[in-house]
């Protein structure tokens, strides 16, 4: 079993998430675009996972590369806001490397249900343990390369095939086909730097892996063959098209508008110019069915930037109605258009595994 936070001096990973500690404990990180744009896709994925869960007086969790305890804030929020108000007791194990984080996360969360944090590789120290939802957010999976999160998923659905348990998986990573770094788009695995985070401390650059639909799907259903585990059902998810944190940072695709900070100021309630928020015009080298839905997408995107040009009404209203109004019409094409595909800041998979029988 894992270590407890507590018995480790030192990560295997030495100050690679020391600014991340600064940020996840930064209150001023959750900006109007985190809560109302990305929150609500991290929602709908949480119910999508529940939703699957045979029902029980309590749930067993298990969050892979939990950081400073994301998930376990996520989850009890379902409960907090009434989105879930049957959600029930939780058991909550985390899983990371990072000691710093696992000890905010302790401090953060240690009256919360029954929560523990543990220091492990999710590589090689997930438990034998069943678990109901094994979940994953903040992208950890894209730490690993190609052959590592196949190595890891047929471990975990080897687990869930020797417990005969029902257990849903959610794997987080980096989509592959973000405008945020369009330049990068031919390349699976590159340097990535945590730029966005709020600290005055430089974040490190290591090598992460991008994911699509077709290279996750396979990856899965590969893993799942090796552990001889059936999958029933797989669903996927896009989060943050339009509004991913490098389109402020502007470090991997230096020519995109900086989306973020201008939907920011819109749900602030001020004003911006709709020329400045048109949709890029998507490079024809790539992959035709990302061509293809970044065309319809740019299409609704700047329908919404139209109307709001041609309606006068608009015009005259002041900024503090007018700006949350045109970032509410353009809210809707993201949350209406994302496709899955592996084209926003991270893509989500929900994995369903029965094995009870």
């Amino acid at each position: 079993m894992p270590s407890s936070v507590a018995s480790k001096s030192q990560s295997d990973r030495p100050g690679l998430y020391r600014p991340g500690v600064d940020h996840y404990a930064s209150p001023d990180r959750r900006d109007a675009v985190k809560q109302l744009w990305e929150e609500p896709v991290t929602f709908s994925i949480l119910k999508a996972a529940l939703a699957q869960v045979p029902g029980s007086m309590s749930l067993s969790v298990m969050d892979i590369g939990c950081g400073a305890g994301e998930g376990l804030h996520l989850l009890r929020a379902l409960r907090a806001t009434r989105s879930l108000p049957s959600l029930p007791r939780l058991t909550y194990r985390g899983l990371d490397l990072d000691e710093s984080l696992l000890q905010l996360a302790a401090r953060t969360h240690h009256d919360e249900d029954d929560a523990q944090f543990w220091h492990g590789d999710i590589r090689t120290d997930l438990p034998d343990t069943p678990f109901d939802i094994y979940m994953s957010c903040g992208v950890p999976f894209s730490h690993l390369t190609a052959e590592e999160l196949r190595s890891t998923l047929i471990r975990l659905f080897s687990t869930v095939r020797r417990n005969r348990t029902r257990s849903i998986v959610v794997i987080d990573v980096l989509g592959r086909y973000s405008l945020e770094w369009a330049p990068q788009w031919k390349r699976s695995r590159w340097p990535y730097r945590m730029s966005f985070f709020r600290s005055d401390e430089r974040a490190q650059e290591v090598p992460m892996t991008f994911w699509d639909a077709h290279s996750i799907s396979t990856c899965v259903r590969s893993a799942a063959a090796a552990a001889d585990c059936r999958i029933e059902r797989q669903q996927l998810f896009d989060r943050s098209v339009m509004v991913g944190r490098h389109t402020a940072t502007g470090d991997f695709n230096p020519g995109l508008p900086p989306y973020r900070t201008l939907i920011n100021r819109l749900e602030d309630g001020e004003m911006v110019p709709t020329a400045q928020l048109r949709a890029p015009v998507v490079d024809q080298s790539a992959p035709e069915a990302i061509r293809a839905f970044f065309g319809r997408f740019a299409a609704r995107w700047n329908d919404v930037l139209d109307a709001a040009e041609a309606h006068g009404k608009v015009r005259t209203l002041p900024p503090a109605v007018a700006g949350p109004m045109l970032a509410r019409g353009l809210r809707a094409v993201e949350h209406g258009l994302a496709s899955g595909l592996g084209t926003g800041h991270s893509l989500s998979a929900v994995i369903t595994l029965d094995e009870r029988t």
